[in-house]
């Protein structure tokens, strides 16, 4: 018997919903952690090694608790890298460090205090008729078409293209920061065969290389971005940030900056269509348009679950957790927990409490982004339900999900402009 195996009195047994739950499998994942809050709050999950927490208050209650779990799991890849690809990435110089969501006490704090004076609502405001022109060009070429994907022609990219306006990038693809974004998810969150792995190592490297470019061309000629105030506020001081660490908070920026976007406003269309009248809703009053992005993010997610590993033996809803053990915080779960949402499993626009929900996380390490991605999102939907009232989705089509344990967002997604 494994020290895991022992560890579960009291709880409930490995042969039951935890061998269940496939992490990699978004249909049905609510219903299933419906069922689980009732039955069975805290679970094992012996595929991936993880105790799965899926009640709000328990969830809440692991993210304030810095001193007894760390972040450091975070995004750490879900199945092993093998030796080639570490061997990889260690002979093409990939020095990438934590420096955000995987960062842990002062050092996470230092960092966090200086990107936050860059990646503020007040900042972020700034950018908004930039934001609103870029839609508005999405929409100019979607005009005189009848039935589009919408994720390709517009949600996919779009966000890539706003990022672009705070690094101060010019003439860059979108389509391959996006591609270079998908191969580190699936490397983090994915399953992958080990040709899969190589071929996302090589892409990584690239990454990484590129975002180190843009370090070296705003030391050479600085703009008014945000990797040019990141290297204002270093003043040449590796005490206050090296260039390494620059480089790895551009490259987690150029992850998280557009990925969480793309995913949510997938999901956040899909709802508002799947319920007519929340869209009719929304057109009739588009002052709605911000509290429909909070329930769209309550509701649906782009991030499900996150990672915390303890610290020290301890109990999570009378559930004994050894020290070195990593939890996986089912957020799509707590974000319709009954016990704080009424109703929780129904989409409704006009929710009062829908900006409870832990879409961005939740304490220290809450995503510095969050304003940004409810501006992105604010403005999509007033547009898009300005110039496309009648927008329907494509009856009978089904949904083919991302394949992560965390991410979650629609591949892609049939509408009609104009309604049927």
């Amino acid at each position: 018997m494994s020290q895991m195996t022992q560890n579960l009195a009291g709880g409930c047994p490995v042969s039951g919903i935890g061998t269940e739950y496939d992490p990699y499998r978004h249909e049905g994942m609510y219903s299933f952690f419906r069922r689980a809050r009732r039955e069975c709050p805290i679970f094992y999950q012996p595929d991936l090694g993880v105790w799965v927490v899926t009640r709000r208050a328990d969830i809440e209650a692991v993210f304030r608790d810095n001193l007894r779990f760390s972040a450091f799991v975070a995004s750490a890849p879900i199945c092993p890298v093998p030796q080639e690809a570490l061997g990889f990435f260690a002979a093409s110089d990939y020095t990438a460090e934590p420096v955000h969501v995987n960062l842990d006490g002062p050092a996470h704090m230092h960092i966090r205090r200086i990107a936050a004076r860059f990646l503020n609502v007040k900042v972020f405001a700034g950018y908004e008729d930039a934001i609103r022109a870029l839609v508005r060009d999405y929409i100019a070429e979607l005009r005189g078409r009848d039935t589009v994907d919408i994720i390709d022609a517009m949600i996919y990219e779009f966000p890539a293209r706003v990022l672009f306006l705070l690094l101060g990038e010019t003439g860059v693809d979108p389509l391959k920061i996006k591609a270079w974004a998908d191969k580190r998810l699936l490397l983090m969150f994915g399953k992958l065969d080990h040709d899969e792995v190589m071929d996302a190592s090589r892409e990584i490297v690239d990454f990484w290389t590129y975002t180190k470019g843009i370090v070296a061309a705003r030391h050479k000629t600085p703009a008014d971005d945000y990797p040019s105030f990141l290297l204002e506020m270093r003043g040449g001081d590796d005490s206050i940030l090296t260039i390494n660490q620059i480089e790895s908070m551009l490259f987690a920026l150029l992850l998280a900056g557009h990925e969480t976007t793309t995913n949510a406003s997938g999901n956040l269309l899909n709802e508002l269509l799947s319920a007519p009248d929340q869209w009719a809703k929304l057109v009739a009053d588009p002052s709605l348009a911000g509290a429909a992005v909070e329930e769209g993010l309550r509701h649906a997610s782009s991030v499900v679950t996150w990672r915390r590993q303890a610290l020290e033996d301890l109990e999570i809803a009378g559930q004994l957790v050894r020290k070195g053990e990593v939890v996986l915080l089912a957020l799509g779960s707590a974000n319709r927990d009954e016990g704080h949402f009424d109703d929780g499993e129904v989409f409704d626009i006009e929710r009062r409490n829908a900006r409870d929900h832990f879409a961005f996380g939740k304490g220290l390490h809450m995503c510095l982004g969050a304003p940004l991605a409810r501006l992105e999102m604010r403005v999509l939907l007033e547009e898009l339900s300005a110039a496309f009232p009648r927008l329907q989705l494509v009856e009978n089509q089904e949904i083919d999900w991302i394949p992560t344990i965390t991410f979650r967002g629609p591949k892609s997604l049939w509408v009609r402009l104009n309604g049927a």
